[in-house]
């Protein structure tokens, strides 16, 4: 048991690394748009802001996928489909409980979904903070 949660912990820094990798990145994106073509950013916010959210959907689709693959290669899922269902059951925390790890596994789904509730957390910030530099700039000249 303590392996496999230290492995989950593992995880867990792994989803962290990703997150913050793909948050540094699309905020030096961001404010190169920001200094390069700024009217772009202020004519189209709906548009840049379904981009973000779209770009923020990726690592979490590739942290779904380190998990399910963690179940499907330790033997804890019988297939990488189920493992990837219910990884992405697990990380978003809904929990429909249609299919369920051995008991020797459940603790480690639960790191999971703390991982999942971290991580959209952060996502979130990150939607807002792009969102208020979108909509709510002081006008020009202040």
């Amino acid at each position: 048991m303590i392996f496999r949660l230290a492995l989950a912990c593992c995880l867990i820094a792994a989803t962290v690394v990703i997150q913050a990798f793909f948050m540094s990145a699309g905020l030096g994106a961001f404010r190169r748009a920001e200094r390069q073509r700024g009217e772009l950013l202020i004519r189209y916010p709906t548009f840049v802001t379904v981009a973000w959210v779209i770009y923020l959907i990726v690592p979490i689709l590739i942290d779904v996928s380190l998990w399910a693959g963690f179940y499907y290669f330790s033997k804890a899922l019988p297939s990488y489909d189920d493992a990837f269902y219910f990884s992405t059951v697990t990380f978003t925390t809904v929990g429909y409980g249609d299919i369920v790890l051995g008991e020797d596994w459940r603790q480690v789904a639960t790191f999971e979904a703390i991982n999942g509730w971290i991580i959209f957390g952060w996502a979130t910030a990150l939607m807002m903070a792009v969102i208020q530099r979108l909509y709510f700039r002081p006008p020009s000249g202040h």
